[in-house]
């Protein structure tokens, strides 16, 4: 195989750079809404302001210090129109079934059977797709190159976005040389802080250190995600774009988690749960799905620096909201402290088919069916017209933010 993973550089702050005639490469730029407050967090900063330090995903005082900086509203609808017009330009070269789109600002390119077609080298085949997307776009894209995913997204991460021409090239005969010593071992694909962590107790602190633990080891220790370690150690995948393409994970969980804008007050956090609480009752019932244990988070101001993380296991499974209602809010209760809250998190896991339910003597049966009816009603409503076509009178309530946030896109302002 032949791999490109391709990705387009500080995405969000380029696109406003491109819109406004500027060289994301020389001016200080972040996407950020500062009508939010000073804590608000950063989108993207442009790589100019990135070399001087800056961090995506920082919060606006953290820029404080940076000179003449641009702060541009986020609108994410325009940039889902630029990230579909690189969609275009992949398919320009290759078919759809063999682009992968990861994220809205990177994908995957399986091009091993148009090297022949096109006369091309890898190397020749990345250089065109970039110049494609810059020619189509105004934005700048780095590649990695690969003889299978692993290796062209370790390629891309680690090498392509210092290289000159901003692609890099890994393959079979020298992955392990090249990438035996990179450290932090977390800027390895797959690899994260809790796993990271674990590595580091066992004294594991780049990819030779893998190699050398050897599988059985990391296979006692982490499972199957242990064999994986120590497969990606030495360069080896054997997932296909098109396996990723149409892979459809198996839902285990789901939930909500918001960030506010302000601190909260024990009572008003209540009102933003009981929303959460809408949602999740409606989406149980639209997928024909029950829970059995919920899940709740709940973050504190910074000046406190704490939270907590509880979940509770229900007698029995359901998607009634009147149920999950009661228990997510003693759930909040027993556990919640008199302090400003800033984030919420909710979550139902431990999924089963409705089709599996049995009613027990407690339960009324004619109010859980016309409750069963009613949220299939406003799930089938929201499908069709939107989320904000029906909204339970809670979302009216002076600190409700459901109305509001079903105006952005990903949390964030579509357009401006």
């Amino acid at each position: 195989m032949k791999i490109l993973c391709i990705d387009l550089k500080s995405f969000y702050a380029s696109v406003e750079c491109v819109m406004r005639g500027i060289d994301p490469f020389q001016v200080n730029l972040a996407v950020a809404d500062r009508g939010r407050g000073l804590g608000s967090i950063v989108l993207a900063v442009s790589p100019h302001l990135k070399s001087l330090g800056a961090q995506s995903r920082c919060r606006i005082y953290d820029l404080e210090r940076y000179p003449d900086v641009i702060y541009a509203m986020p609108r994410m609808r325009k940039y889902m129109d630029f990230a579909c017009q690189v969609y275009n330009a992949y398919l320009e070269f290759v078919a759809p079934e063999d682009v992968h789109i990861y994220s809205i600002d990177e994908a995957f390119l399986d091009i091993t059977h148009y090297l022949q077609y096109y006369h091309w080298t890898p190397q020749e085949f990345a250089t065109a797709i970039l110049q494609k997307i810059f020619t189509n776009t105004g934005l700048v894209a780095t590649c990695g190159i690969g003889d299978n995913m692993f290796q062209a997204k370790v390629a891309l991460d680690c090498f392509a976005k210092s290289a000159l021409n901003y692609i890099a090239t890994l393959n079979d005969d020298d992955f392990i040389e090249k990438t035996k010593d990179l450290r932090p071992i977390n800027q390895i694909w797959g690899i994260g802080g809790r796993i990271q962590k674990r590595l580091h107790f066992l004294n594991i602190h780049c990819l030779n250190d893998i190699i050398h633990m050897g599988a059985e080891v990391l296979r006692k220790e982490f499972g199957v995600i242990g064999e994986e370690l120590f497969q990606h150690a030495q360069g080896i995948d054997t997932t296909t774009v098109t396996e990723a393409r149409n892979y459809k994970p198996q839902s285990k969980s789901f939930g909500h988690s918001q960030i506010m804008f302000e601190d909260y007050s024990v009572a008003d956090m209540h009102t933003i749960l009981m929303e959460h609480i809408d949602i999740l009752a409606t989406e149980l019932v639209m997928k024909r799905l029950q829970c059995q244990v919920i899940c709740l988070g709940i973050g504190y101001s910074k000046e406190h620096h704490r939270g907590f993380g509880r979940q509770m296991k229900l007698p029995t499974p359901t998607n009634s909201r009147e149920v999950l209602l009661e228990a997510f809010t003693k759930l909040y209760y027993k556990n919640v402290e008199d302090l400003p809250i800033r984030i919420i998190g909710a979550r139902v896991t431990q999924l089963t088919q409705e089709a599996h339910h049995q009613w027990n003597l407690f339960d009324n049966c004619e109010r859980r069916e016309k409750e069963h009816h009613l949220f299939d009603a406003i799930g089938r409503i929201q499908s069709r017209y939107g989320i904000k076509a029906v909204n339970m009178s809670i979302s009216y309530l002076p600190k409700a933010t459901k109305i509001m946030r079903s105006r952005l896109i990903g949390g964030h302002n579509a357009e401006s």
